[in-house]
């Protein structure tokens, strides 16, 4: 099966096209998420290779294994590995992962879709930020959820970050959101965005304007849907696939139409 999560990955223009843009739009702090997926290894007790986080802390052995799918650009990524956790890297975006190796270089890299992942595990931790908005059918989340299931060690962290239905809902305004940047190669870039809320979805349109060294301009147009999460779907969803110990709260640094959900591997 090929997800809606992975095919927008390889279409969209964000992700692909303009993929070197992408660092310089996405600016929002690392250090929240970080914080908050080790708060959380710490007060489930979780364990790695039989010493507790809060032990392996004190022995600088902090070296947990973690996935991180859909790792984008890897800049969360690169934040664990400062930690000292091995962390493997997973989007099925080829140009966002191709940035994400280079920042990462010690990584495993996999190319691959989060409904049906290739790799193995087990993980003590699974994170993922985002991706699952994409998911836009009951399958394609069940799916996901059941992946993260099985690439988790029993008693494994699974960490999400998703889209809040009246958050989201109350955010689409459908007015226009334009940002400008220029890239290392001297190319300007001009991406407009705009929400709107349909039949329980997000119908995202956007526009890159991209003015080149030569000043020839090129433009490309994209329009997707996202669906967001209600913490009852996300409760009943990750009990229904085997996780345990469900926790969903507001999201983390400020991100105040995000939910930011933990549990755990059964």
């Amino acid at each position: 099966m090929t997800s809606q999560s992975a095919s927008t990955a390889s279409e969209r223009p964000f992700y692909d096209a303009h993929a070197e843009a992408y660092d310089h739009f996405i600016v929002d702090p690392v250090t929240p998420w970080i914080d908050a997926v080790e708060a959380a290894l710490t007060a489930r007790g979780l364990t790695v290779r039989g010493l507790t986080v809060h032990d392996l802390n004190a022995r600088g052995l902090n070296d947990a294994t973690l996935l991180d799918a859909g790792c984008g650009t890897g800049r969360h990524a690169a934040a664990f590995s400062a930690l000292g956790h091995e962390v493997t890297l997973l989007d099925a975006s080829a140009k966002l992962l191709a940035i994400a190796a280079r920042r990462c270089p010690t990584s495993p890299v996999h190319h691959d879709d989060v409904c049906n992942p290739s790799l193995s595990g087990p993980f003590d931790v699974v994170t993922c930020r985002g991706v699952l908005n994409d998911l836009t059918t009951d399958v394609e989340r069940d799916a996901a959820l059941r992946s993260f299931a099985r690439l988790l060690r029993p008693g494994g962290l699974l960490a999400l970050d998703v889209r809040d239905v009246e958050r989201s809902r109350a955010g689409a305004d459908g007015h226009p959101r334009t940002k400008t940047t220029t890239l290392n190669s001297g190319a300007v870039v001009i991406f407009t965005s705009r929400t709107v809320w349909c039949d329980d979805r997000l119908v995202v349109s956007e526009r890159h304007e991209e003015v080149d060294s030569h000043g020839e301009m090129h433009v490309q147009e994209y329009l997707f849907t996202m669906r967001p999460w209600t913490s009852e779907e996300a409760r009943d969803r990750l009990s229904s696939t085997g996780f345990e110990d469900v926790e969903v709260g507001p999201g983390v640094g400020g991100r105040s139409d995000r939910l930011f959900i933990t549990a755990t591997a059964g």
